[in-house]
């Protein structure tokens, strides 16, 4: 993979329970691509513990400077007394850190998408869920865990290039999705995944090179729009993506680049929703 050795962190706080986490990160050891994980924390539930559940979305490799932003984050100093209920691959491609905190953490439950290698899921999203919302009842049905079908809704996008399950956290109203649309090119914008706070020179360009066509990831680039209606196969994923569109976000946190919080909806339609 992509990272530097003890790859260093830089944190975001989103709302009072989610915090972000990102770093650097190369794509094929070349293409400055940058990565975030998303950790979600909620009280436990139990009258007898004030140890939180959480939520790991897109998981960055476990290492030392992870381990202390999560521990940090859930106020709990001890790796054997966090809990970590749920870990969320979001794609087939995103899948070769969870195995990791599964090993770590073995109640840990992973959801995750068909086709994913290397990973032991728990609950697996398949094509018959594909293109739809699964909120509510419905995801009860398929996780009967309160702490998912009252905070989360999902919708499968089956015919991605790369299985995209992307994810609505219902209290911040966010939209959480890993490869379906990146964010690297804006040109008003410094990219916080190659930043001073994890060691790059205030003026780098993350986009020379190998990663000249990096500027093009964003959302209101034709050719970035281009590629990210191909990944998506636009016409067979349409109805999902209507279903993404309808739900009521403000932001929209992705792997790679910087996070939307500003005009959220108006970026997402003007990638996918355009004709």
């Amino acid at each position: 993979m992509g990272y530097k050795d003890n790859f260093k962190v830089v944190t975001k706080t989103l709302s009072n329970n989610i915090l972000l986490a990102a770093t650097s990160f190369k794509r094929f050891d070349k293409i400055n691509f940058g990565n975030r994980m998303a950790i979600f924390k909620y009280p436990s539930g139990s009258p007898d513990s004030v140890i939180p559940r959480l939520i790991i979305w897109s998981p960055l490799p476990y290492s030392p400077n992870v381990l202390n932003v999560i521990n940090e984050f859930s106020g709990v100093s001890s790796e054997s007394n966090l809990d970590i209920a749920y870990v969320i691959v979001p794609d087939r491609e995103h899948n070769l850190a969870a195995k990791l905190y599964k090993e770590k953490f073995p109640n840990t439950k992973i959801i995750g998408v068909e086709n994913t290698e290397n990973v032991p899921l728990d609950y697996t999203f398949i094509e018959k869920q594909g293109n739809k919302l699964i909120s509510g009842e419905t995801l009860k049905e398929f996780i009967d865990d309160e702490l998912i079908y009252k905070n989360f809704d999902f919708v499968y996008l089956p015919y991605h290039a790369n299985s995209e399950l992307v994810v609505y956290e219902k209290n911040s109203k966010t939209l959480f999705e890993a490869d379906l649309l990146f964010n690297l090119g804006d040109p008003n914008e410094k990219l916080e995944q190659f930043s001073p706070a994890l060691g790059y020179p205030e003026n780098y360009n993350p986009h020379f090179g190998w990663s000249f066509l990096t500027r093009y990831l964003q959302p209101y680039s034709k050719v970035g729009v281009f590629m990210f209606d191909k990944l998506v196969n636009l016409n067979k994923s349409k109805p999902g993506l209507e279903a993404i569109y309808s739900l009521d976000f403000n932001t929209i946190v992705m792997c790679h680049g910087n996070i939307i919080t500003k005009d959220a909806k108006k970026a997402f339609k003007n990638v996918f929703l355009h004709s």
